[in-house]
């Protein structure tokens, strides 16, 4: 899924399905806006984007620069399948090895254009995020009672998608 499809749907519920996203408008430009910041908000709060990763320990040191995404948290660090305790500092991560090991962790999305590919889970369709973004965009128009609408309809979806479910075991009862 990319941003265009969400915000054209978005665009949909907020009842401007003719939105041109080539032309800059200060309505599109808001829109495009709200859809980041959803993006955003779900990848910070509720979706951990994450990445693995072989880089070098050099000096018992891994920099935070020589990921080639942003890093939020590590996980773990493997080498030859064998997990190796890590410190986190400001500035890179210490481990008491050398040589090449595969990193785990957990990123912060790049902000996307309109055409990008988001990072997300199959369960989070466009339908679900353009309500997110109507909510979003009804908001900063100053529509209160709409925003708050579509934010109940919005954060009920999220919290069915995010849900852990466990199994039910039903009991086998005999009736006579």
């Amino acid at each position: 899924m990319i941003l265009k499809d969400i915000l054209v749907k978005a665009a949909e519920i907020i009842g401007d399905g003719d939105i041109d996203f080539d032309q800059p408008e200060a309505k599109t430009e808001k829109l495009i806006s709200c859809g980041k910041m959803i993006y955003a908000e779900l990848c910070e709060e509720y979706v951990h984007l994450k990445h693995k990763e072989k880089l070098y320990v050099t000096d018992g040191r891994i920099y935070y620069s020589d990921f080639s995404k942003d890093v939020k948290d590590v996980m773990k660090i493997k080498k030859h399948e064998t997990v190796v305790p890590f410190t986190l500092y400001p500035l890179f991560l210490a481990a008491d090895v050398e040589g090449e090991v595969e990193v785990s962790y957990v990123y912060h999305p790049e902000e996307p254009t309109l055409e990008d590919e988001l990072d997300l889970p199959p369960a989070f369709t466009p339908a679900v995020l353009a309500v997110g973004v109507a909510s979003e965009y009804f908001y900063r128009s100053g529509l209160i009672d709409e925003a708050v609408f579509y934010k109940n309809r919005y954060d009920n979806s999220l919290l069915n998608l995010t849900r852990k479910r466990g199994y039910v075991k039903l009991k086998y009862r005999r009736f006579l």
